[in-house]
């Protein structure tokens, strides 16, 4: 079925369908698009957008605007590595070994679109529902000793620091508090603690997705998308929120129920385009608020360039690197 015949099933389904249940939509869920917003980012005016139904293997190769000025997921990937990998090689200086990958392991929770408009993979939600799908690694979690687990973080069970291990000095907040230390510098864009353009990719990520659900545009696929649910027994009023009172999220396992309605999200999603049009509203957004303010991201992204360099100079002296 093309991308005009999915949209046009969805449209013609709704003269039959129940009106969109208001009264679960509270202010806090979903922003009044006549609020008053921060001047930091112009809002631009609702018109018309004509976005292709992406496939569930294309969300993943989608980008918004602002990952222009991040690292790459690949990047992400390798920094929760490196991090761990020193806080290895640190224990192994006091004669303990701690098991991790033997490189970097890139997962779709690396991507910045990770289920930002909610479920998008068929083949993933008919087992997991709106659970967070499990992965085994090629390493198994370890358990570590109680002296182990003291060295790594630098405190024993009782949360008393420990300043000794096997006759040598801890290092404040012990190996996994020294991995920090050495990768202060590679806190990617809107990951650090720090102000200025250190910040401005997540005020940016932030305030482009509040603006986005509150647009109208957004807000009616919503409702075509919300009709849609109805029509096969099931409410939600945005994709945020769908799923979230089934009991069955709670438990380790989805049921039946959770798997049949993360299934029906995910359809109706396709037949009303609602990633597409999301997506491309959020990304005017974002491209308005770089447009306002280009010598502020053009520091955050010479700051991106240095961290990705240092990244790689990092891993490049590891040893055996």
């Amino acid at each position: 079925m093309t991308a005009a015949a999915r949209l046009r099933r969805g449209r013609l389904l709704a003269p039959a369908l129940l009106a969109l249940a208001v009264a679960g939509c509270s202010a806090g869920q979903v922003a009044s698009p006549s609020a008053p917003v921060p001047p930091s980012v112009p809002v631009p005016p609702p018109a018309t957008v004509a976005t292709p139904v992406p496939e569930p293997s294309q969300v993943a190769g989608l980008r918004l605007p602002i990952a222009e000025y991040m690292l790459t997921p690949q990047q992400s990937a390798e920094l929760k590595w490196l991090n761990t990998k020193k806080a290895a090689l640190c224990m192994k200086e006091y004669g303990f070994d701690l098991p991790i990958a033997p490189g970097p392991v890139v997962s779709a929770s690396d991507s910045l679109l990770f289920r930002r408009y909610g479920l998008v993979d068929p083949v993933s939600v008919g087992t997991w529902g709106y659970h967070l799908p499990r992965r085994d690694t090629a390493t198994p979690r370890a358990t570590l000793s109680p002296a182990e687990n003291a060295l790594l973080l630098g405190r024993d069970a009782t949360g008393k620091p420990v300043t000794k291990s096997n006759g040598r000095a801890v290092p404040v907040g012990g190996c996994q508090g020294r991995a920090n230390t050495e990768l202060r510098s590679l806190q990617p864009g809107g990951q650090g603690t720090g102000g200025g353009a250190s910040q401005l990719a997540a005020q940016t990520k932030s305030e482009s997705f509040s603006r986005s659900m509150a647009d109208p545009r957004v807000k009616e696929v919503f409702g075509r998308w919300s009709e849609c649910l109805r029509a096969d027994g099931f409410s939600a009023a945005n994709p945020v929120e769908a799923g979230a009172d089934l009991p069955s999220v709670k438990e380790p396992e989805p049921d039946a129920a959770e798997i049949r309605m993360a299934q029906t999200d995910v359809e109706c999603k396709a037949r009303t385009d609602l990633i597409g049009i999301w997506f491309a509203v959020e990304s005017e957004y974002q491209k308005a608020a770089i447009a306002q303010q280009p010598e502020a991201f053009a520091a955050l992204k010479a700051e991106r360039d240095a961290q990705a360099a240092e990244l790689a100079r990092q891993i490049a002296a590891l040893p055996g690197g």
